[in-house]
């Protein structure tokens, strides 16, 4: 007789909720893009040469064919959706839960904003005179930012909700003694993997080449791109690689360039334990994240990660390599000082 896996979602509600995924993330937007798409080919023969395709903050500042749009609405209404299933299918696996049910939302929702984005920027443009003044935009933007909330509202309503699988415990390799009046520090790095790096840096050259050719051109709003390219590349100094340190005092990690930092005193820690982490299926991607449960963290890659449980605050999660011997550590001076405190208690109750 085969024991269940309390750790492993039944096959029954992740089957479930991996099909109503489905249906909202790629059958739901496929049916929207089509029939928009008709009907915005319907509309095009009505169209002259050049359609307003961009508009700014005193009006439609860039013009093009209305075909334009029928691009759009392939690639932001079909494009996104399509590749945000793929992604969550293949990365996401058995941790299935909050964040695969929001980013099936997602994927609806941002198919019904591509195409109220388009049919709407083609609507009020519909029947103008030549020389007629183009309406403003804000009415078009407004309904679509609605139907993304609504849209993708009745999406997240719709799946099953699963609870995610949380991070398997592993076994430390070794127990960690320390004596009293010692001083063990544990010291490591966590870096993104060389392929997302990569990855991130190329889009960085993109748009600082962007930014100079714009600057170079002396295009209208170009400090924008530059501002744009700017923090990005801080971001990514920030965020990409961080140090961590296990001393007597807590735990600390820090960016490479100093901040951002956080700190957690052994005295606000309850329990330490490694766990092996999937960032895509717990927390929705890489960097400082935030999951749907309430734990936060910086994480890097997909393996082990120290799990840091506070007492007022949700579990805080950094993945690192040698995880289990940091949390080991760590783990040995929360006891440490847990025993402090009562040994500490019980003097003052005896005088």
């Amino acid at each position: 007789m085969t024991t269940p896996d309390p750790t492993r979602t039944p096959p029954a509600p992740l089957r479930r909720a991996r099909r109503a995924f489905v249906l909202v993330a790629s059958v739901l937007p496929v049916l929207i893009v089509a029939i928009s798409a008709l009907v915005l080919t319907s509309w095009l023969p009505s169209f002259p040469a050049g359609v307003a395709i961009h508009w700014g903050v005193d009006g439609a500042d860039g013009f093009g064919p209305a075909t334009t749009y029928l691009w759009v609405l392939l690639g932001v209404g079909l494009g996104i959706p399509v590749l945000l299933t793929i992604t969550t299918l293949v990365a996401v696996g058995a941790h299935w839960g909050a964040t695969a049910r929001l980013l099936g939302a997602t994927a609806a929702g941002m198919s019904a904003f591509a195409a109220v984005i388009c049919l709407g920027s083609l609507a009020i443009q519909r029947d103008l005179p030549p020389a007629g003044d183009v309406p403003g935009i804000a009415g078009v933007m407004g309904l679509a930012f609605a139907a993304l909330l609504g849209v993708g509202a009745m999406a997240w309503f719709v799946q099953p909700r699963v609870r995610a699988i949380p991070g398997a415990a592993l076994t430390p390799r070794h127990d960690v003694r320390v004596g009293e009046g010692e001083r063990v520090v544990w010291v490591g790095t966590t870096t993104m993997p060389t392929g997302a790096l990569v990855f991130l840096l190329l889009v960085l050259l993109g748009l600082v080449a962007l930014a100079v050719i714009m600057v170079v051109t002396r295009t209208p709003m170009a400090w924008v791109s530059a501002l744009v390219a700017l923090v990005v590349g801080f971001a990514l100094a920030a965020t990409t690689s961080f140090r961590v340190r296990v001393t007597p005092d807590g735990i600390d990690a820090r960016a490479v360039s100093g901040w951002p930092r956080t700190t957690i005193p052994v005295a606000e820690i309850v329990s330490v334990r490694a766990v092996r982490i999937s960032p895509f299926g717990e927390f929705g991607g890489w960097g400082w994240r935030l999951a749907p449960d309430g734990r936060s963290g910086i994480v890097m890659r997909q393996g082990p990660a120290i799990e840091v449980h506070r007492r007022d605050h949700g579990p805080f999660v950094i993945t690192i390599d040698g995880a289990e011997e940091a949390a080991a550590l760590l783990q040995t001076y929360v006891d440490r000082s847990a025993g402090s405190a009562v040994s500490g208690e019980t003097e003052r109750t005896e005088r």
